[in-house]
Parts: C-alpha cells; structure tokens; sequence
C-alpha cells in the first residue's frame, strides 16, 4: 500500500444531520481519558479523538457545525492552544461539520480525496431524505488529502490513518494509535446500534461487513475501539455488530431473492432477532429498507 508519511519536523466537510440530532442547544459534551495522552469527546453527532502533547494538539472529527465553538472549547481544555491537524474521517455533517470553525482557528484539515470532493460539491451527494447536500463553505474543505492512506509521527505515537473500501461512505477511513493500542473507527462501527450505511454517498452494505471484518483483523484482545458512535469497545464488541450485520444481510437478502418487495419484506419484519440494535435514527424498518435497497441494486 503507498502511503504518504507526515512528520512534525518536516510537516509543514454533508449529509445534512444524518442522525437527525442537530439542535439549537448541544448536549454538554463530556470526556472521556483514554490514556497514552489521547481523549475521546462525546456529545452532538460522532465521537471526536485528542491527542494532545509536545508536538501539539491533534484532532479526528469535529461534529456539527452548531456544536463546534463549544467543542473547539473543550480541546482547549484538554490542551492549551489550537488544533494543529484535524482529520475527517468521512464527510458528514455529524463528524466535519465544524470544520470551518476549527480551520478558522489554525488547524489544517486532512481527509480522503473523496471527502474533499464531496464536501465541495464536486461530486453530489443524496441524503436519505432525497435531497442533494449542498457544498459546504470553502474554509471547511480539507486542505491535504490521500488516496490510500497517511501516517503522522508526533506526540510518542505512530499515527496511521487507513482508506477502507466503500462502507458507509466511499470516503471513510480509521485511524490507529499504534503505542497507545487504540483504534477510531469512523462510522464504520456503531457500538450496539444498527450502523448507517449512506448509499447515496457510495456506502455499501456488504462492503460495510467486509469493512468490519478487516477492522477484526487489525485488533487484538487489548485494543480499545473508539468507534463514531455509542461508548468505547473491544475487539469482542465489533464481533457482536459483525454478527449482527452478517444475520441481518441473511434475513433481508433471502427476501430479496424470494422476490419480496421492500413492503412485503418490511411487513416480515426480518430483523425482529436484532431489535436491540435500533434506536431513533435507524430503526427496524429503516434498516430493512437500507439493506433491501443496497442488497437489491
């Protein structure tokens, strides 16, 4: 794999409210201390990684744009100073919709080639709701991007940044924490909930299993996953969602090849074995028709 290295001493964003939290007054964010110097903010919209020392503040995700001023607070509190580096782990407005507000106070954006694309409107995108998401404003787009992956040298660790195939997205990528034994996961772990998969921004749904599978094969025992939403978990945790997600594929794909409908196969409630995975956004139904479509195309 070609990968592109970035070393301090030589280094120099949607869907619109995909998970239908965007409010008028964010959440309190709380932290979470996950040692190794790296900090998880949980809040509005997707979880967002720190790591903070000596070579400055690094930052993967931002949430929504409404929560920004107030995140871009607490990474203040963790560490003095702006961010240096931000990094998107896809495009959606849960997870880059604070770029602006990060660039404008001194962090430079990296991303995947297809994030940049999507996040400037040079390649459109379709939320679940049909409509097509506008271009986000110039200073949010990122400023460095990749292709297969990166890699950062600062704060005591290795930081590798990795693209996985389509999954939720065509532009998702994990970041791994070498020393520290941590992995954020983007969006392509939802611990305990039934995932979004973004088909109208190149997401997949047997890419996504695919995707979680080789996240399984990247981690051991020990390594504690940071994932886009929901708490911290382990290597056990993302085998309960491939689980799951294997299940459900079974259950709706055997309907899409008995020549079902999306109505019929809604009404059969296929995903009854999994009901404990729904929650607000993506309920039963929802993910029915998520993997109908994505399965039947």
């Amino acid at each position: 794999m070609k990968r592109v290295a970035v070393s301090l001493a030589v280094a120099f964003v949607g869907l619109a409210a995909p998970l239908a939290l965007a409010q008028n007054n964010p959440p309190a964010a709380k932290v979470t201390d996950m040692g190794g110097g790296i900090q998880v903010i949980f809040g509005l919209g997707g979880n967002i990684a720190v790591s903070a020392g000596p070579d400055g503040v690094f930052v993967i995700d931002d949430q929504y744009a409404n929560s920004a001023a107030a995140n871009l607070a607490k990474v203040n509190e963790i560490a003095k100073g702006a961010p240096r580096y931000l990094l998107n782990t896809h495009w959606h407005s849960d997870h880059a919709g604070g770029n602006e507000t990060f660039a404008k106070a001194g962090a430079m954006i990296f991303a995947h080639e297809n994030v940049r694309k999507r996040l400037t409107g040079e390649v459109k995108s379709t939320g679940m709701d049909g409509k097509v998401a506008a271009a986000s404003p110039e200073p949010a787009w990122p400023v460095i991007t990749f292709h297969e992956g990166v890699d950062f040298h600062l704060n005591g660790s290795q930081i590798v940044v990795t693209k996985m195939r389509s999954s939720h997205t065509d532009g998702d990528s994990i970041v791994r924490f070498v020393e520290p034994n941590i992995l954020h996961t983007g969006d392509i772990m939802f611990n305990g909930l039934f995932p979004v998969i973004d088909l109208g921004s190149g997401g997949s749904v047997k890419g996504y299993l695919e995707a979680m599978k080789e996240i399984h094969g990247m981690v051991d025992d020990k390594t504690r996953i940071i994932p886009g939403h929901g708490e911290i978990g382990t290597k056990a945790d993302l085998a309960k969602q491939i689980a799951m997600l294997e299940g459900a594929i079974k259950a709706v794909e055997a309907r899409v090849k008995a020549g079902d409908t999306l109505e019929q196969t809604i009404a059969k409630k296929p995903l009854t074995p999994w009901k404990a995975f729904a929650w607000s956004f993506i309920n039963e139904d929802r993910f029915t028709t998520v993997l109908y479509n994505g399965l039947k195309s």
